[in-house]
C-alpha cells in the first residue's frame, strides 16, 4: 500500500468545503509551475464561490510581476490533516488597495487532496451507523467493537475491557468487518499495534495496522476514508448550501440510520446489587491489567476504593458476597481468580481476628497479585504440558512486576502487601517461587494466601487439565503437609465447607440448587432450586431454607453447572 493517496474533487459544493477552511486559516503557499517547486507564503483572502479567489501577496511583493504577467500557479495548504492543492490558477486583475497587494484570480477547476496514511485519521461517530466485528482466529467468536477512526494504514477500535485483556501487541487479526448503513461491507486484515485504556479506565482502545491490500480493496478503503471525512465536513459546515449526505451512510431506502448500537455499552448485569458492584471491581481489574501491560502503574486511589468495596460488602453479608462470585462467568479467568482469592482471603482472615486495616491491605494485595501474568508469554500461560525448567524460570517476573509497582501505593502496608504478593506462590518444601522460601521463612499470612490461591486455582479448568472437584482439592492439600500449611487448610475447610456458598448441588429427589447459605456445620441452610433433573425441561425458581430442605431428600454433592447448561449469570 502506498504511503499516501490523493483524490481530485470537481463537485462545486465539495470544493467549497475544502477552500473555506483555507480562507479562514488565511495562510497558504503559492507555487508556480517551475521545476524547482519553490513556494512562497501568501494569504487566501476571500473565496467568491465558483467565480474567483482573492489572494494577498503583501508578504512577498516580488510575486506581483509574475502574477501580472499571467504566469499560472497553484495554492497549497493543509485542512484537517490533508494536503490541499488547487488546479492551475492565473491572476485576472490586481485590486486597488494602497495598504496591501491583492489579486483577483481564477476559480480552480478542481482541487486535489492528499492524506498521509501515517498521520491522517478520519473520525467515525456513532450517528454514522457503522458496525464492526473483530475476528482474531477462526475458532474464537468475533468481538463486537466500535471504530473510532479509520485511515489507509489502520484504525483505532474501542471495545469492552473484558474483551481486550486477552489481546496482545503484534497479534494477527484474521478479519475486521466494517458494515455501513447502505449494506456496503469492508473486510480488512492486519495485526494489533497497541492496547490501552481511555482516560476514565472504562473502555479499551486498540490500535490496528492493516496488511497490504489488493488494489480493489485499497480503493474501497480509500473511498470509505474519504466519505467518512466528507461526512464530517458536511456535518460541521455552517454553509447555506450544505453537501448532500454521503450514500455510504444512508440505508438502501435513502433514510438515515439510527445511531449504531454501542458495542461497548455497559453490560447488563443480572443478579443483585452485590453482583453489580463486583462487576465494577472486575472492570477495574481489566483496566489495571491493560495499564500494567503498557508499562503503567497501579492506581493507588482506585485500588483503595475497590478494596473498600469488598470489605463493605463482606461486612454487610459474607454469604451474599460469596454467592455473587457466581455472576462473574463473563469475566476473564484471571479476573475471576483474583476476586475469589481476595474475597475468600479477607473472609478467612476476618474469621481469625485480623483488624480492618489489615483486611483492606489483604484484599487489595490479593486483587492485583496475579495481574503481572499478563506480561508473560502466552505459550507459557496456555501450555498443555508441564512447564520446562527454562519456562518456570520466567514465572518470578510477574511477581516482581506487581511488587515493584505496589510501592507507589503508600497507604498499603508493606508488612501485608509483601507476604500476599511475594509469598502466595511459595511452598513449605522450597519448591515455590520467586525466592524458593522454606518452612518458617514463609510468614503465617503467606501460608494462608497460598492455601486460598491453590484451592481456587485447582478448582478452575486450565489449559493442561480439567477443573478438580473441590473435595479432591481439599484432599490434595491435606495430604501434602510438607507443601501446604495444614492448619490453614483445615481452617479453610471449616469456614467454606465441602458445599460452599455459590456451588450447585444435587439432592436425592433430582433437584439442582444453588447454595446460598451454610449452617454452623458447613451444611446448606438455604438454597435456590432451579432444575428437576428427572424432567430437564422443568425449570424451577424456588428458595428453600432450614426444615423445608428436608423435602429434597439427602444431599448427594456438588455437580458441574455446565453439564446442565446452568449458570448464575
Amino acid at each position: 500500500m502506498s504511503d499516501s493517496a490523493s483524490t481530485d474533487i470537481y463537485q462545486a459544493h465539495a470544493m467549497r468545503e475544502w477552500l473555506e477552511p483555507l480562507c479562514l486559516q488565511g495562510g497558504v503557499n503559492l507555487a508556480f509551475n517551475a521545476a524547482d517547486s519553490t513556494s512562497w507564503p501568501v494569504l487566501l483572502d476571500d473565496t467568491l464561490h465558483e467565480q474567483a479567489l482573492i489572494v494577498d501577496v503583501s508578504a512577498v511583493p516580488a510575486l506581483s510581476d509574475s502574477l501580472a504577467r499571467g504566469d499560472s500557479f497553484h495554492l497549497i495548504g493543509h485542512v484537517r490533516g490533508a494536503l490541499v492543492r488547487t488546479s492551475a490558477l492565473i491572476a485576472t486583475a490586481r485590486l486597488d488597495d494602497s495598504q496591501r497587494v491583492r489579486f483577483r484570480c481564477s476559480y480552480p477547476e478542481f482541487i486535489s487532496t492528499m492524506h498521509r496514511r501515517g498521520t491522517f485519521r478520519a473520525p467515525l461517530r456513532p450517528e454514522m451507523g457503522v458496525e464492526a466485528r473483530l475476528t482474531l482466529t477462526a475458532d474464537v467468536p468475533a468481538i463486537e467493537t466500535e471504530v473510532r477512526n479509520l485511515s489507509l494504514g489502520g484504525c483505532l477500535l474501542a471495545m469492552r475491557l473484558v474483551d481486550a485483556v486477552s489481546l496482545a501487541p503484534d497479534q494477527p487479526v484474521l478479519a475486521l468487518e466494517l458494515h455501513f448503513p447502505n449494506r456496503q461491507r469492508l473486510d480488512l486484515k492486519g495485526h494489533i499495534r497497541h492496547i490501552r485504556t481511555d482516560d476514565d479506565w472504562s473502555v479499551a482502545l486498540v490500535g490496528c495496522e492493516f496488511d497490504a491490500l489488493p488494489i480493489n480493496s485499497e480503493r474501497m478503503l480509500w473511498y470509505c476514508v474519504k466519505e467518512i471525512e466528507r461526512e464530517g465536513v458536511r456535518r460541521a459546515s455552517s454553509s447555506d448550501k450544505p453537501l448532500e449526505p454521503s450514500a455510504l451512510f444512508l440505508l438502501p431506502q435513502g433514510r438515515r440510520p439510527q445511531t449504531a448500537k454501542s458495542a461497548i455499552a455497559a453490560q447488563v448485569v443480572t443478579g443483585n446489587t452485590t453482583a453489580r458492584r463486583l462487576h465494577r471491581v472486575a472492570d477495574y481489574l481489566n483496566a489495571q491489567s491493560l495499564q500494567l501491560q503498557n508499562g503503567g502503574t497501579i492506581a493507588p486511589s482506585l485500588l483503595s476504593r475497590h478494596a473498600d468495596t469488598l470489605l463493605t460488602l463482606g461486612a454487610q453479608s459474607r454469604e451474599s458476597l460469596l454467592y455473587a462470585l457466581g455472576y462473574l462467568e463473563s469475566e476473564p479467568a484471571a479476573v475471576r481468580h483474583a476476586l475469589a482469592v481476595a474475597i475468600r482471603a479477607a473472609d478467612l482472615a476476618r474469621s481469625h481476628g485480623y483488624d480492618n486495616d489489615s483486611l483492606k491491605a489483604i484484599a487489595a494485595s490479593a486483587l492485583v497479585h496475579d495481574l503481572g501474568k499478563a506480561s508473560l508469554p502466552t505459550s507459557l500461560l496456555d501450555s498443555r504440558v508441564p512447564l520446562a525448567e527454562e519456562q518456570r524460570a520466567l514465572l518470578p517476573e510477574h511477581v516482581a512486576q506487581v511488587s515493584e509497582r505496589l510501592v507507589e501505593c503508600r497507604w498499603l502496608s508493606p508488612a501485608i502487601a509483601s507476604p500476599v504478593v511475594e509469598q502466595v506462590n511459595e511452598r513449605l518444601d522450597g519448591s515455590g517461587y520467586p525466592h524458593g522460601l522454606r518452612g518458617d521463612a514463609i510468614s503465617d499470612l503467606g501460608r494462608m494466601l497460598a492455601v486460598v490461591d491453590v484451592i481456587d486455582a485447582l478448582t478452575r479448568p486450565r489449559a493442561d487439565r480439567e477443573a478438580w472437584p473441590l473435595v479432591e482439592a481439599y484432599r490434595h492439600l491435606l495430604n501434602h503437609p510438607d507443601v501446604f500449611d495444614n492448619v490453614w487448610v483445615q481452617r479453610y475447610v471449616r469456614l467454606f465447607g465441602v458445599t460452599p456458598v455459590g456451588s450447585l448441588v444435587r439432592y436425592a429427589n433430582g433437584a439442582l440448587a444453588w447454595v446460598q447459605r451454610l449452617d454452623g456445620q458447613g451444611r446448606p441452610s438455604q438454597v435456590h432450586v432451579v432444575l428437576d433433573t428427572r424432567s430437564r425441561h422443568r425449570r424451577l425458581d424456588l428458595v428453600l431454607a432450614q426444615r423445608d430442605l428436608d423435602q429434597l431428600g439427602h444431599l448427594e454433592g456438588i455437580v458441574e453447572p455446565a453439564k446442565f447448561q446452568l449458570q448464575l449469570s
